[in-house]
């Protein structure tokens, strides 16, 4: 992990993520993070220091009940945009590890110099809520073993037509099921107009199921 110090791409992402709108009074120093494929953003041995909102970049979720194997949550980054929210709210939370599967940028606030500032906020404090929502969506619909078709459909609804996305190995991986499996699910989908499959490994959004 590293500190940028590029003040255009830290407004770029501020714009994009719609930072000012999630603040209702003073908007706390950000930070510009890079995680380079591999490095860990949280973890369970130590509590984050940050408040991380995710502007770039593909993530893994995943929990290690013990020292011989690792399970892959079910999660859809697309729809997790923030972390360390919950470890502002409960400073005894265990996190799981979240580990970048691709370079990943984040805007990070220190969570010791504005933890009192964050809690009386109302307006942040709502949207931790819409957040906390929509992760707790998601870890429903993992314990429902809801069929592999259903749950690519479920991640699509956070993309946008014309989105691309490849790395099948990666997600098939994260869904916890066979290249195989998942690509045909996919051909199902590109029969049925919601997905073209431009080129090699590479498949775009047409339409929203």
């Amino acid at each position: 992990m590293e500190t940028l110090n590029d003040r255009a791409r830290l407004e770029r992402y501020m714009k994009q993520l719609r930072i000012e709108e999630r603040f209702g009074r003073e908007l706390p120093r950000f930070l510009l993070l890079h995680y380079a494929p591999g490095d860990l953003l949280t973890t369970a041995f130590s509590p984050s220091k940050y408040l991380q909102f995710v502007a770039e970049g593909e993530l893994t979720l995943y929990d290690m009940p013990d020292e011989s194997r690792s399970i892959i949550l079910q999660t859809n980054f697309n729809e997790v945009r923030l972390l360390g929210e919950v470890e502002l709210l409960n400073s005894q939370f265990e996190p799981f590890f979240v580990e970048a599967h691709s370079d990943v940028y984040t805007l990070a606030v220190y969570l010791d110099h504005y933890r009192e500032l964050l809690l009386n906020d109302p307006v942040f404090l709502r949207f931790i809520c819409e957040t906390l929502s929509d992760k707790l969506a998601g870890a429903v619909r993992s314990t429902m073993h809801l069929p592999l078709r259903d749950r690519v459909i479920a991640s699509l609804r956070y993309a946008s037509p014309g989105e691309e996305f490849g790395n099948i190995a990666a997600i098939s991986s994260r869904l916890g099921v066979s290249n195989r499996q998942f690509l045909r699910v996919l051909k199902g989908l590109c029969e049925e107009g919601v997905l073209s499959h431009d080129k090699k490994g590479h498949y775009r959004i047409i339409r929203l199921p």
